[in-house]
């Protein structure tokens, strides 16, 4: 008995043209990326490789891993700066995402003038100078002056003193709230795009799934656990690896790297170290993405 193996089915027109579509709409950001990543990444790898002289024209001569050696082992201040880096990062990520998920749903609720609370919580956001700092600090940010610095001085005595005095709280403590105030507006500023990201997410969820919660008893508490937090858990990622890697290039590595190669003309040490910081990264972002997926749950 012969027995006839089913052909797989060929994907429709409409799947063809959506495969087609698709193709064309990544064509400019696969054509960036080949120019403006992948062939500047070989170079940088092979200038890292390389004692680079640029007096005459661009000038190599191997030198194999003696750059990574300089400034991992001998730089003095590349590896505490790159160690610094990351663990001030990862806090500043988890603080950013938190607040922009806690804003979306705060602006994603039903109330009067939605609209305009938006428009105005954005504001500072997009507008994020020196002037709006000044109208919500009452200090410059650049201002230097001894007065300001003393106000600020005794004002965070004062609160760690009724911290540890009345509430009783270790000191360790004391120095996250202290660090979580001291950067309110550094951390409303960089929420804007994971704001954006979160409240569109938010919207996309069914009213349905809010109803069946509602009807079965479920508290605000326990709607937010079980059906927001799970339903907008993908974006929560996309957040985080966006979040980390713009905590991670406003950092001051970026200008000792620079300062390296521009103004120590030390061009082979720079591109060790970005390496060093890229490879770093990417290591970092893997191990996140990793955790996270874990507790990640798409909606089919």
């Amino acid at each position: 008995m012969q027995t006839t193996k089913k052909k797989a089915k060929k994907p429709s027109s409409f799947y063809r043209r959506q495969d087609r579509w698709g193709l064309l709409m990544m064509t400019p950001w696969l054509i960036g990326i080949l120019i403006f990543f992948l062939k500047p990444l070989v170079e940088i790898c092979i200038y890292s490789l390389n004692d680079i002289n640029i007096e005459n024209g661009l000038q190599m001569s191997w030198v194999g891993i003696q750059n990574f050696n300089y400034v991992l082992r001998v730089h003095s201040t590349f590896y505490q700066d790159l160690i610094k880096t990351f663990t001030q990062a990862l806090p500043n990520t988890v603080l950013i995402i938190f607040f922009s998920l806690f804003a979306a749903v705060l602006l994603n609720g039903k109330f009067k003038f939605r609209g305009a609370a938006r428009v105005l919580f954005f504001l500072p956001i997009v507008m994020a100078t020196d002037l709006i700092s000044i109208e919500l600090t009452g200090v410059s940010m650049g201002e230097t002056g001894s007065n300001a610095a003393s106000e600020t001085v005794t004002g965070a005595m004062m609160l760690a003193n009724f911290l540890v005095e009345g509430m009783g709280l270790p000191m360790q403590m004391i120095s996250m709230i202290g660090n979580v105030i001291g950067n309110v507006f550094e951390t409303i500023k960089l929420s804007g795009v994971q704001i954006l990201i979160f409240l569109a997410g938010l919207q996309s969820v069914s009213p349905s799934m809010y109803e069946v919660a509602k009807m079965e008893g479920a508290t605000a508490y326990e709607t937010f656990w079980k059906v927001t937090l799970p339903t907008v858990s993908p974006l929560v990622l996309t957040n985080v690896i966006y979040t980390l890697t713009d905590n991670l290039m406003r950092t001051k590595l970026i200008d000792t790297i620079q300062d390296t190669a521009f103004a120590a003309s030390q061009y082979g040490n720079s591109a060790a170290m970005s390496v060093s910081f890229l490879f770093l990264t990417l290591v970092v972002i893997g191990i996140v993405v990793i955790l996270l997926r874990k507790v990640v749950f798409y909606n089919d």
